[in-house]
Formats: C-alpha cells, sequence, structure tokens
C-alpha cells in the first residue's frame, strides 16, 4: 500500500496492512499525549539493494529479492501471512520510503517479561473475545494478577488508548479526526471499543482533560 491510500473499510482489522508512516505517526501521538512509551521512530529512504540485500546475513531473507515487471526490486521476507511475490515491499527502482525505529535490546542482555493483553481480539471472522461478550470483565480482570497491584492496568490503559487513536480509519483529515475523537471521549460509554477503558476510575481526570486538550 502507499502511504496516502486510506483502508479498505470491507476488510477485517486482521487483514489490514501495517504501514511505515504509521510508526512515525504513534511516535509522535505518544509525545503529545506525555506518555512517552513509544521508541523513536524517523523516516529515511533506504536503497533495498545497497543497505539490505548487499549486507544482510540472513540467507532466506536474501533469496526472496526478485525484480518486479516494471525493474523495481522488492523483497518478502518470511513468515506466516503476507509474506509472498504478491505482497512484496518494493524500492522505485531501488529506493524505498521505510521507518527506522529504535529497538530494545536483546533479552540476553535485557531481561524482561511480557504479558498477553487481556483485552486481545479474536482475530475470528465469527467468535467474538471474551470481553466483547461479558459485560463484568473489567471488573475481573482487576482482580486477576499482575493487574490486581500497582499501576500496570493504568499504564496498559494508556497504550490502549493511544492504540484506539491510531485505528481511526473512517476519519480522512485532521480535522475530521479532532471531532471524531471529541465525540468518542463525550460518548465514551457507549463505545464498544473503548468500553472497558474509558471508566472514571480508570482514566484520571488529568488524562481524560488532555485526551480533550488534544
Amino acid at each position: 500500500q502507499e502511504r496516502d491510500e486510506e483502508t479498505n473499510y470491507n476488510l477485517y482489522y486482521f487483514s489490514d496492512f501495517e504501514r511505515h508512516n504509521a510508526e512515525i505517526a504513534a511516535f509522535h501521538l505518544d509525545r503529545i499525549l506525555g506518555y512517552r512509551r513509544i521508541p523513536p521512530a524517523v523516516g529515511r529512504l533506504v536503497d533495498v539493494v545497497k543497505e539490505i540485500k548487499d549486507v544482510t546475513t540472513d540467507r532466506k531473507l536474501a533469496k526472496t529479492f526478485f525484480n518486479s515487471p516494471v525493474g523495481n526490486v522488492c523483497f518478502f521476507g518470511q513468515c506466516s501471512y503476507y509474506c509472498s511475490t504478491e505482497h512484496a515491499v518494493c524500492g522505485n527502482p531501488r529506493d524505498l520510503e521505510a521507518s527506522l525505529a529504535l529497538m530494545l535490546p536483546d533479552i540476553s542482555l535485557a531481561k524482561r517479561r511480557s504479558w498477553r493483553s487481556p483485552w486481545r481480539r479474536s482475530y475470528s471472522r465469527s467468535k467474538l473475545a471474551k470481553w466483547e461478550t461479558d459485560p463484568d470483565y473489567c471488573a475481573t480482570v482487576k482482580k486477576t494478577p499482575p493487574y490486581d497491584k500497582g499501576t500496570r492496568l493504568l499504564d496498559f490503559i494508556d497504550l490502549v488508548i493511544l492504540d484506539f487513536l491510531m485505528s481511526m480509519s473512517i476519519v480522512y483529515t485532521l480535522q475530521d479526526r479532532v471531532k471524531r475523537l471529541s465525540a468518542e471521549l463525550t460518548e465514551c460509554y457507549h463505545s464498544n471499543a473503548l468500553l472497558p477503558w474509558f471508566r472514571p476510575q480508570l482514566l484520571p481526570e488529568q488524562k481524560f482533560q488532555r485526551l480533550r486538550q488534544c
């Protein structure tokens, strides 16, 4: 997809392509909201031959490079979905607009733990997630480790709100986006996507007002 191409509304959320400019936007939105949780990301023009193909030590990746029918250099990597010639990333003819992000150190250097989101999607065309059907699900999560102590749940809510704002693909301009956000904040209790998080006891007044200000 091109950087200005809109999401196809007939696709499920798990069928949309990830775009480099979304990574950059996430970093700046995170700074505007004052969260300071998204790794720095910047835009760059990358020569896919000189800076990727010729220097990679990943033989499997190197074998995926090919020339498109119009002479652009493309590659597609290795993954479970969308890694094929039909979903390749292509230069023009070798220059690729991309984003570069600061990565966390290898886990061998900086040990850390991770937890699956209690409000993760079902990634199914027919099955709803438990939080979408259980009205008391939020109360259950607040009693479940590690979300029952400290600020972990509140910190998680920060990222959920940011993720929701990044996913507002039904608006086209910044002005429309602001109007949409204002409406969502006003009618937060009626929003299925935000139902578990926009509760007075979970979203401090200061953060709520910051969102409205933005």
